[in-house]
């Protein structure tokens, strides 16, 4: 009787009892990424000497005007802070990049 309880633990996957595939990953380890609106995309930044504007969704913002009902916290050459904390950057990173051309 004991061989065949057993066997029948074995028979079954784990995780299978919970509904959880042991193949993906944990809930705390999964990406957090915001895909921002039409409207929010970063166009271009430009910076000259202590000026610094944005151009974003067609307007021309500066730090500390409001954007997407969020505020323009910092200015970088290369990316914005807002005041939730969100990165956005003019270059994304490689890996965020959708792959549209196929190499040969």
């Amino acid at each position: 009787m004991l061989v065949m309880i057993i066997l029948l633990m074995l028979a079954l996957p784990a995780g299978a009892a919970d509904g959880i595939d042991p193949t993906e990953p944990p809930q705390w380890a999964a990406p957090v990424a915001t895909v921002p609106s039409e409207g929010q995309k970063l166009e271009s930044i430009l910076i000259q000497g202590e000026q610094k504007l944005v151009l974003a969704g067609g307007e021309t913002l500066r730090e500390g005007d409001r954007w997407d009902q969020r505020v323009i916290r910092t200015i970088y050459a290369d990316r914005i802070v807002l005041s939730d904390g969100e990165v956005i950057r003019l270059f994304p990173a490689l890996s965020e990049l959708s792959q549209e051309r196929q190499w040969d």
